[in-house]
């Protein structure tokens, strides 16, 4: 069987169905492709940061963020093995909110849609290989399902099938942090309009992590750890060992006492930071997770592959305006994501190469218990609105961090 279309998109994840929805609306006739069935799950923090719920609406779903069993968050508190506070999200163009939403109903809504926008939409297929034609020019994918193998044609593919995905793997990063979640019911504990971030010494000691619980709305929470690569290597634990041991926690023990698990606790992988993917060729690009577009502090993903999905749906419109699908033209969507997002990953990415551990940057987060615009810095940062040299507007914390560096 073969199907043709002008564009395919390989992925029904935020990434694929935002790169389907935008080029959908334009004009583009679309076939998106899951190798899942939908409703699926997908494990992840839930957390929709303002610039990923800004994507969101701009699908036309704000009515549908603000549904009462979807948590909405207003703040961040941070709880480290010296420091606590709590501060608002400071003021964006995103605006002063965020959300919590399980990722099968965030993925099932963008997925309806994008169908609504007149993607021709095709689950339980699994595409195998980007077919090219003799002079290495991008025709198509191929693809099996139920047994039997399909094409679909094509001068342009947008690769969204995930981290783990291997569709075009020679042009992502390695994988370089885990983390696990499970959903609790009845989870108590204070201001439950914020994110709350564990930053525990039993994560820290030797490596980077951090454990988190956000609040839905319907009285369950998404509680989870997450730890780079390099912590398991010099540790020898496994990423079980550390969510159980955030689980015992003094504190997050007390707000779980009287908690219940709504399913099993669930894990995945990560590939952070932008760095060492390759995310454009002849017609080919890379958007979201399966391009490494995940926030290597925060671990956020969802926003990032919405933002590179609608960049590839726009550069989708211009190759096929042009008649031009060359690995030339489509290396603007890789510079335009490199404007726009590659200070705040790479430099995050730095951060969390050259620290030995995050125990070095308690002096820091003691510093931001009393100074507001710290501590905003770290929400910024957190958040993704700004890159980690951002802490050097604040010469305290420059002495401090240089001379801890120094005596380490």
């Amino acid at each position: 069987m073969t199907t043709k279309a002008d564009l395919i998109v390989v992925g029904a994840g935020p990434g694929g169905s935002a790169a389907a929805y935008h080029a959908a609306q334009g004009g583009l006739d679309v076939i998106l492709l899951d190798r899942k069935e939908f409703p699926r799950d997908k494990p992840c923090g839930d957390a929709l940061m303002p610039h990923a719920s800004s994507e969101v609406a701009l699908m036309g779903l704000s009515d549908w963020l603000s549904e009462p069993s979807h948590g909405r968050f207003r703040g961040l508190s941070l709880y480290t093995q010296s420091a606590r506070f709590g501060e608002a999200l400071p003021p964006t163009f995103h605006g002063p909110y965020g959300y919590v939403v399980p990722r099968v109903q965030t993925d099932a809504k963008l997925l309806e849609v994008a169908k609504t926008a007149g993607a021709r939409f095709y689950e339980g297929v699994r595409v195998t290989d980007i077919l090219r034609s003799a002079d290495g020019s991008v025709v198509g994918v191929e693809a099996i399902s139920n047994g039997d193998a399909s094409r679909y044609e094509a001068p342009l593919a947008i690769v969204a099938d995930g981290s783990g995905g291997s569709l075009a793997g020679e042009r992502k990063a390695r994988q370089n942090v885990v983390a696990r979640r499970q959903y609790l019911a009845n989870v108590t504990g204070p201001d439950q309009d914020h994110l709350h971030i564990f930053a525990t010494e039993d994560m820290n000691e030797k490596g980077a992590g951090y454990g988190w619980v956000f609040y839905f709305g319907d009285g369950r929470a998404n509680v989870g750890a997450g730890v780079s690569t390099q912590t398991l290597a010099r540790t020898g634990r496994n990423l079980k060992d550390f969510f159980n041991r955030l689980l015992e926690e003094p504190m997050l023990a007390e707000w779980l006492k009287d908690s219940e698990p709504v399913g099993p606790p669930k894990s995945w992988s990560l590939k952070t930071g932008m760095w060492g993917a390759k995310r454009a060729g002849q017609g080919l690009m890379l958007v979201g997770d399966a391009g490494s577009l995940i926030h290597p502090i925060s671990g956020e993903g969802v926003g990032y592959a919405m933002e590179s999905g609608r960049l590839a749906a726009a550069f989708a419109h211009e190759a096929h305006a042009r008649r031009d699908f060359s690995a030339k033209l489509l290396a603007g969507y890789e510079r335009g994501l490199r404007r726009q997002r590659a200070r705040e990953h790479l430099s995050g990415l730095a951060l969390i190469n050259a620290l030995p551990n995050l125990a070095i940057l308690e002096p820091l987060f003691k510093v931001g218990e009393q100074d507001r615009n710290l501590r905003q810095t770290f929400i910024e940062i957190f958040t993704s609105d700004a890159p980690v040299y951002g802490l050097l507007r604040h010469p305290k914390v420059l002495r401090t961090l240089l001379f801890r560096t120094a005596t380490q």
